[in-house]
């Protein structure tokens, strides 16, 4: 009788110490994704919250029930070092069709010149976020798209970073090599097979190498991909940039991500150190059920540039490098922007 007993009270002590594990697990996540959130929809870091009142400036578009629009921003980050680093390097806007639950993402070069939601005066846009937050980048690219946008997120450089380490590294195919010989000339990795030293006009510098057809990146090798615009242009690392958010998007969905509790745990403390939104926790929540239900084998992308039909044009404004709408206002762009579907 005795020998019956203590299998069974060892096996209630382990189901205990389970059920304890279990809930321990689950009150952890609640707490870690209660805290993240807490940060994510915070904005004590950027200046200038409550914008002046742009009178002179076009009303901002209604609310189309049949589109969604949210606006991302990357930037260096506030603990970045040197100047610059709340200015927006990447400005993408990422459009949903309810209808069809079709996908769009649109690329803004960040020298477009034009006047700011939150200043009497015209700079670049990617000075927005920089001089009034969310709030001023979301009704400086609205007025500029004709589009209204329903939410923006600002993501610093090591959030892209960190997230394709969690996922493991992304694959990218190249058409040709790429080779950035500028940029990071005095900092290249030894260790690292993307990394050669080559001589250039008399001086040996570090070349950033990826090869033709299929690469893997990891994190930092990533975030290279995406930051190089010396050896091409801001046009061409807009293109490497949603080439990029694509192959997470593809990486994510084949590992099940919403469904892995360890990703998904890592994820968050990524988005509480690096991440800002204006969407409320519920906001999130619907955004996410949304997400579940698109389009996104078939992604719809746009760039504008100053190549024949990219709708910009160059020119300098105080010796200082600038891109303008051509016929200077923004209808045709607004009209690619609203049209982009029916394409």
């Amino acid at each position: 009788m005795e020998e019956e007993f203590q299998p069974k009270k060892k096996r209630k002590l382990w189901i205990f110490i389970t059920a304890l594990f279990l809930i321990g697990l689950f009150s952890l996540f609640f707490l870690k994704t209660g805290f993240t959130i807490s940060k994510v929809i915070g904005q004590r870091d950027i200046p200038n919250q409550n914008l002046p009142l742009a009178e002179d400036l076009p009303d901002l578009p209604e609310k189309d029930n049949n589109r969604l629009n949210i606006l991302l921003l990357g930037i260096r980050g506030p603990d970045d070092p040197g100047e610059g680093k709340l200015l927006s390097d990447a400005i993408i806007l990422f459009s949903v069709r309810k209808s069809d639950s079709r996908v769009a993402l649109i690329s803004l070069p960040r020298d477009l010149y034009a006047r700011l939601w939150c200043l009497e005066e015209k700079k670049k846009i990617n000075f927005a976020y920089a001089q009034g937050g969310l709030e001023c980048a979301k009704k400086t690219i609205s007025y500029i798209t004709d589009l209204y946008i329903d939410y923006a997120v600002a993501v610093d450089f090591e959030a892209l970073k960190k997230t394709v380490d969690v996922l493991g590294g992304i694959s990218i195919y190249l058409n040709t090599p790429f080779e950035e010989n500028f940029q990071w000339s005095k900092e290249g990795w030894e260790e690292s097979e993307n990394w050669f030293i080559k001589e250039i006009d008399g001086e040996e510098r570090w070349v950033f190498h990826l090869s033709q057809g299929e690469n893997y990146l990891d994190g930092q090798t990533a975030l290279y991909y995406v930051r190089s615009r010396y050896s091409t242009d801001d046009f061409d690392r807009m293109s490497r940039q949603q080439q990029v958010l694509i192959a997470l998007k593809e990486k994510a969905l084949s590992l099940g991500m919403l469904t892995n509790p360890v990703k998904i745990y890592n994820f968050l403390d990524i988005l509480g150190k690096h991440f800002r939104t204006d969407a409320s926790l519920g906001e999130i929540k619907n955004l996410v059920s949304l997400t579940l239900k698109l389009d996104i084998d078939n992604i719809q992308t746009r760039i504008f540039d100053i190549s024949p039909g990219g709708l910009l044009y160059y020119t300098f404004i105080n010796k200082e490098y600038v891109l303008l709408p051509i016929e200077d206002n923004f209808e045709k762009i607004q009209d690619a922007c609203k049209n982009i579907f029916d394409l």
